[in-house]
């Protein structure tokens, strides 16, 4: 199967944005940072489980994005605001879900991971703070970003050796 190289172009315009524009640096560095911190923590603690007040936490990355882009950026289009909207509106949804426990464990820790939290939140970013057209290809691109965002964050998480014992102290 060959990609279409538009959508290879835009891939690489949403992994490099922070480069290109350097102004939305102040709302996607902590993504990054906290997905990278995340993911070295997790290689770390092999065995640890996600858990309910992290699914929380997790669940407010969302709706803290999505207010620093309606607070600190130039929306132009009702497009922009409403994925701003959306992922607030995500956030608090999911923050509920998982602050009662109103769904099953494995529904909440599937939707509240890193593999969804944290590349959502920056492709929507990058897509708001750069004005990038939302079409087909864009959403190709973002699909792939994410996939490919998430097997270079495992092998971040697989660069990390691996607790001794659950103190992490010597035996």
């Amino acid at each position: 199967m060959e990609l279409d190289p538009e959508i290879i172009a835009r891939m690489e315009e949403i992994t490099l944005a922070p480069v290109n524009s350097p102004e939305i640096l102040p709302t996607v560095l902590p993504l990054v940072l906290g997905w990278f911190i995340i993911e070295l923590y997790f290689g770390k603690h092999e065995n640890e489980k996600l858990g309910w007040n992290t699914s929380v936490g997790n669940a407010v990355l969302w709706i803290a994005t999505g207010t620093n882009l309606l607070i600190t950026g130039q929306i132009d289009t009702v497009l922009e605001r409403n994925a701003a909207y959306l992922l607030i509106i995500s956030g608090v949804f999911v923050g509920y879900m998982d602050f009662y426990h109103k769904w099953s464990p494995e529904v909440a820790y599937r939707i509240s991971s890193v593999d969804v939290i944290y590349p959502l939140a920056y492709v929507t970013a990058v897509i708001v703070k750069t004005d990038m057209p939302v079409n087909e290809t864009v959403l190709k691109a973002s699909g792939l970003f994410v996939i490919g965002s998430i097997i270079a964050f495992r092998a971040v998480r697989m660069m990390e050796t691996p607790a001794r014992d659950s103190f992490s102290l010597p035996k």
